[in-house]
Parts: C-alpha cells; sequence; structure tokens
C-alpha cells in the first residue's frame, strides 16, 4: 500500500490516501480551496473519486 494524492482536473479536488490495487482508503478530501471536505473515505478508482469530487463541486461537464 503506498499513500497518493489524486486531483480531480476539473474541480481541483484532491484525495489523499492509501492506494492498493487501483483503491484508495482512508482517504482525506480537500476542495479546491484547501478546506476539508471529507475524511476517512474509500474510492473503488481513481474514476470513482473524479466523478464524487465532480457531483461534489456542482460540476455538470
Amino acid at each position: 500500500m503506498a499513500n497518493e494524492t489524486w486531483i480531480e482536473p476539473k474541480s481541483h479536488y484532491q484525495a489523499t490516501g492509501s492506494v492498493s490495487g487501483g483503491r484508495m482508503t482512508n482517504a482525506e478530501v480537500t476542495d479546491n480551496n484547501g478546506l476539508l471536505k471529507d475524511r476517512d473515505r474509500t474510492f473503488d478508482s481513481k474514476e470513482d473519486f473524479y466523478r464524487w469530487a465532480k457531483k461534489s463541486a456542482g460540476i455538470n461537464w
């Protein structure tokens, strides 16, 4: 397991957590202003995080 940071390109949300097999666990998510949005989050894939980030930021495109 390695710690990684994923950045969603449209919302600029960042998730930092432990990644194994493409799945992130114990993620701490910050928004584009550096404010904590969520913690102890699990994402099944980077694409799963991207969908969640865009939805949370209200991005529909």
